[in-house]
Order: structure tokens, then sequence, then C-alpha cells
């Protein structure tokens, strides 16, 4: 009997992957800090803090037991940053991890392996709440991820 094929977590792909590609500079989180808790990571992290969040996508399977199945996952990535000293250093972010998220096909995790991106917004403002002293930039992000190969 065939075994069926889990496809990976791509949140936590996209998530582990950008961490690297960052070098630690900026905090990547699929659940942002509360609280204290953010302000101490926006002083922590010289670019900020990026979040991750699943908002659809697709799956292709072709059979449950395909090793060909790939999961489409649609991202809505925000960039956060204090507003000063400097007021675009949520953009500058923004635009890093879209850089950096162009690179990610071919790179892989123990879960998976990306396949492709794609990009459905470019980096835009989402105005937090009025004297937060926080900007965010966000955008839509796609990714396609397939199970690692197995060797046996």
């Amino acid at each position: 009997m065939a075994t069926p094929v889990q496809l990976p977590d791509g949140k936590q792909i996209a998530c582990d992957l950008l961490s690297a590609a960052l070098g630690g500079t900026a905090l990547v989180v699929g659940e942002l800090p509360e609280g204290d808790a953010f302000d101490e990571a926006l002083a922590t992290y010289s670019d900020g803090i990026v979040r991750v969040i699943r908002i659809g996508g697709t799956a292709d399977l072709r059979g449950w037991s395909d090793s060909s199945a790939r999961d489409r996952p649609r991202f809505s990535v925000d960039c956060y940053a204090p507003a000063k000293p400097a007021l675009g250093a949520a953009m500058r972010l923004a635009l890093r991890v879209r850089g950096e998220w162009e690179m990610l096909p071919g790179r892989s995790t123990a879960d998976g392996v990306v396949t492709g991106t794609s990009e459905e917004t470019g980096p835009q403002d989402r105005p937090e709440e009025p004297n937060t002293g926080v900007r965010r930039v966000g955008m839509t992000l796609g990714m396609s991820v397939r199970p690692p190969r197995s060797t046996s």
C-alpha cells in the first residue's frame, strides 16, 4: 500500500529560509510578540520584525502517494520598523525581503523544497494605529513547495 504524501508546512519553510537569509538582523515570525515583547524585539533587531501569515493557496495532488505533490501557499508578509529615526526603515526591510524571496527557489529545509516564488502585490504602506511609533509595510507573496525527496 502506498504511503500518503504529507505536504510540507510552507509557512514554516518561509519563516526559516527568510530568517536565515536576513542573517539575524530581523525577527521573522508567524505571530507577532505582544505588548512589551514587541517593543523589545523592535529594539533588539536592527532591521525590525517580519510577520508571515498564510492567507490561502492550493495544493497540487495527483494522488496521495504521488511524489510530485506540491503546495502553493499565499502569504501576507508584513515588515515592522520604528517610525523614528528613519521613516523608511519598514519599506527598506520590505524591499530586502522581496529580494530574498526571489532567491528562495531551489533552497530547502528538512521539511521541504521551494520550487518557485511569486509576487501578487509589491510593498505598500499598511498603516498602524496613529501615534504608535511603528511603521508597517506589507505585500502578498506566494511560493510553491514540495516534500523533500526520499533517499530510500
